[in-house]
């Protein structure tokens, strides 16, 4: 039998013949086909078997180049980062290779690092307040500064509320070694009104208030603390030193006695305690010395006698030197001018006449202390009551 097909008739043979190459081709381009299908598979898992082990090869050369960093070797940080970032580009590589340049000294080529990642990510808190810190090391403050406070305003990984109170601290502390105590406060009063309930850190920002000049702020957060059930001994003793330094010798004496017999008082350093010991005795002294308003009307009689015969010594003292006694001759005239014999009835009985002596006292050893050199004893005490007599019975 034959077909016509096409214009041409076809036998059986020749039929057959054609379904066999068919089938053949067919069989040719499937056979294709699988070959290309596992070369594609072989090539994937090859390709994933090489980015899988360039990848694990960049995450060990980056934790070698991290612990090199917090062990403080930057230089064996530099080497393994750079060989992580050989094999895995990533930022927060590049910022920790930048941060081991900048810790290693290679100010330069830190500086140019952290300036081309900044391009590309200006508000990126980490790369700010290390540009702060380079721009800081050269001496650059207006650049520091600047970039301090693009820290502050920037982005942050992690916990943001606490990378921003460190950055402004740091900030604070740049400035005081820069002599801005006033910005420095402006910071610190920031940075205290934003401080979580942590003793710690609010003791070191006191700290820092301290450094400023900021004595009352200071006060006012170891006051705080030192109310707590268990206070901080630090708390106590930064309590005692600023209330000795603004003259409030009532409070100080409180807060050092209570520093010194707190069973940790040993956690603080000798100097620390040694000094504690010594403003105690002198804020002690002092409270045995003056003449306070609510005390017996005897007893503060008494003690403005002894302030009078102690300040006229000194002046006497100081006066009998022909190069000082022109410049005393207003206080030696006033002190003319009292009576000539005084009895601690006779002053019990006279409220004036004890200020006026009193307030002679203080301008006595004022004037004494600028005429004849810094007294000692005695002397020094009331000198230091009389900058400030208002706050020695403060509490």
């Amino acid at each position: 039998m034959t077909t016509l097909h096409s214009g041409v008739v076809l036998t059986p043979e020749e039929r057959l013949a054609r379904r066999r190459l068919i089938v053949h081709d067919a069989l040719s381009l499937l056979t294709l086909f699988l070959i290309t299908a596992v070369i594609f598979a072989l090539t994937w898992l090859l390709h994933r078997s090489f980015e899988d082990h360039r990848e694990e090869l960049g995450r060990r050369w980056k934790t070698r180049g991290e612990q090199a960093l917090a062990a403080g070797h930057p230089q064996s940080a530099i080497e393994a980062l750079r060989s992580a970032l050989a094999y895995v580009p990533d930022r927060g590589t590049e910022i920790e290779l930048a941060t081991a340049l900048a810790d290693a000294g290679k100010t330069t080529e830190a500086m140019a690092y952290f300036s081309t990642l900044w391009d590309s990510a200006p508000g990126d808190g980490t790369i700010n307040v290390q540009l702060a810190r380079l721009a800081a090391r050269q001496g650059n403050e207006a650049t520091a500064v600047l970039h301090y406070q693009e820290a502050l305003d920037g982005t942050w990984q992690g916990n943001g509320y606490d990378r921003r109170r460190e950055v402004r601290l740091e900030l604070a502390n740049y400035l005081l070694s820069r002599g801005k105590s006033d910005q420095a406060r402006t910071q610190l009063l920031i940075a205290a009104g934003n401080a979580p309930d942590d003793p710690a850190i609010k003791i070191q920002i006191a700290g820092m208030m301290e450094k400023a000049g900021d004595l009352d702020g200071a006060l006012g957060i170891y006051r705080t603390l030192s109310t707590r059930h268990g206070a901080p001994v630090a708390a106590l003793s930064g309590a005692g030193r600023t209330s000795f330094e603004l003259g409030m010798y009532r409070a100080a004496a409180d807060y050092l006695s209570r520093t010194l017999a707190q069973a940790d008082a040993e956690t603080l350093p000798e100097a620390e305690r040694d000094a504690d010991r010594g403003m105690f005795a002198t804020a002690d002294r002092i409270q045995l010395l003056f003449p306070a308003y609510d005390l017996p009307a005897r007893l503060r009689a008494e003690r403005i006698l002894s302030l009078r015969n102690t300040a006229h010594a000194r002046l006497a003292a100081c006066s009998a030197a022909p190069a000082t006694a022109a410049a005393l001759g207003d206080l030696v005239d006033r002190w003319n001018q009292l009576p000539a014999r005084l009895t601690v009835s006779g002053l019990e009985q006279d409220p004036d006449l004890e200020q006026t002596i009193f307030q002679l006292v203080c301008d006595t050893e004022t004037v004494t202390a600028s005429a004849c050199g810094q007294p000692s004893g005695d002397d020094a005490l009331i000198l230091r009551i009389a900058k400030n007599p208002g706050a020695v019975e403060q509490p």
